[in-house]
């Protein structure tokens, strides 16, 4: 993260990595001459519009995100990438991590915590396999919330 300070002109991280590494990468910015606050930050945000079914089918088919580009990028095989992902990401923690409803408000309250903490773009990420169902949610019941 002081790395990418120190050399990008922005950052494109998940909301754990903005969260626990955050003055790393604002302290390798100002090391630079760069004010971070002038630097977009854009978050990867997994939702699920559904219940907890469909949270589960969701997070079974990106469990290997949290690792991807840590301990996975290196990998050729997706065989042992997920073999290694069913090992190392709890299904439930990964669930718990992400807005899993049909309520609007956990979906806003996530993206207006997410901008209240210095995140410029948040790049909304639904796995699950109803896309249509999530696009209309999200335009009609939650976006409406940023206008």
């Amino acid at each position: 993260m002081r790395l990418a300070g120190l050399h990008g002109d922005g950052l494109i991280t998940d909301p754990n990595t903005w969260r626990s590494l955050r003055s790393e990468w604002e302290t390798g910015a100002r090391d630079a001459g760069k004010d971070p606050a002038d630097m977009p930050v854009m978050i990867e945000h997994f939702v699920v519009v559904g219940d907890a079914a469909e949270a589960r089918e969701a997070a079974e088919q990106w469990r290997f995100i949290p690792n991807a580009f840590k301990q996975y990028f290196n990998i050729p095989d997706p065989a042992e990438i997920e073999a290694r992902a069913n090992a190392d990401v709890p299904l439930d923690g990964l669930i718990g991590e992400w807005p899993a409803t049909t309520d609007p408000a956990p979906h806003i309250a996530a993206i207006r915590a997410l901008f209240d903490s210095g995140v410029s773009i948040v790049n909304v990420h639904s796995g699950q396999r109803d896309q249509e169902r999530v696009i209309k949610f999200y335009a009609s019941e939650v976006l409406p919330a940023f206008r």
